[in-house]
C-alpha cells in the first residue's frame, strides 16, 4: 500500500457522518398558530439538540452517501420546494406571509414525502481517532521506507 493510497484510505474515513434522526415537515406548529421560520439545520437544532451547524440536512434518505445539503420546505401560500438546507425566507422571522418558508411547520408540505434527514456535521471522535491512528502509520512507512535509502 502506498502513502497516498493510506491517506486517501484513512481521510476517506473521517469524513463519514452519523444519522441522527429524520422528520416530516408537516410535524412543525401549525402555520396559523405564526411559528417561527426554520432553516432545515435550524429545524434539526430545534429537535435533536445543539447548534444548526453541528448537522447536515438530506432530502433522499438517512444513507450518510446520499447527503444532498438541502431540505424540504414549506413555502406561506406557494407550496413545497427543495432548497439548501441553511435557506431562510420569513417576515421578521416568522412563517406568516406569502413567500416565507420554514422546515418545520405544519402547512403546505404534508406527508411522508416531505421527510429530511439530519447527519451528524461533525466527526465522531473514534473517526478522528482512526484518522490519527493512519496517520501515524503511514509516517511509519514513511521513515522506515527514507532509512533504507541512506547511504552511508
Amino acid at each position: 500500500m502506498t502513502a497516498f493510497a493510506a491517506i486517501t484510505l484513512f481521510a476517506g474515513s473521517a469524513s463519514a457522518q452519523t444519522f441522527i434522526g429524520s422528520w416530516t415537515v408537516d410535524q412543525g406548529p401549525y402555520s396559523f398558530e405564526i411559528p417561527t421560520a426554520y432553516s432545515a439545520r435550524q429545524a434539526a437544532a430545534l429537535l435533536f439538540g445543539g447548534i444548526p451547524t453541528d448537522y447536515l440536512i438530506s432530502t433522499v434518505d438517512n444513507n450518510a452517501l446520499n447527503i444532498n445539503n438541502s431540505g424540504w420546505y414549506s413555502t406561506f401560500g406557494v407550496g413545497a420546494s427543495i432548497q439548501n438546507h441553511d435557506y431562510v425566507m420569513s417576515t421578521g422571522g416568522l412563517y406568516r406571509d406569502i413567500g416565507d418558508a420554514s422546515a418545520y411547520v405544519s402547512d403546505w408540505a404534508n406527508g411522508p414525502q416531505y421527510t429530511n434527514y439530519a447527519f451528524s456535521a461533525v466527526p465522531e471522535p473514534s473517526t478522528v481517532a482512526l484518522l490519527g491512528v493512519g496517520m501515524f502509520a503511514v509516517l511509519g512507512l514513511a521513515r522506515r521506507r527514507g532509512r533504507g535509502n541512506t547511504l552511508v
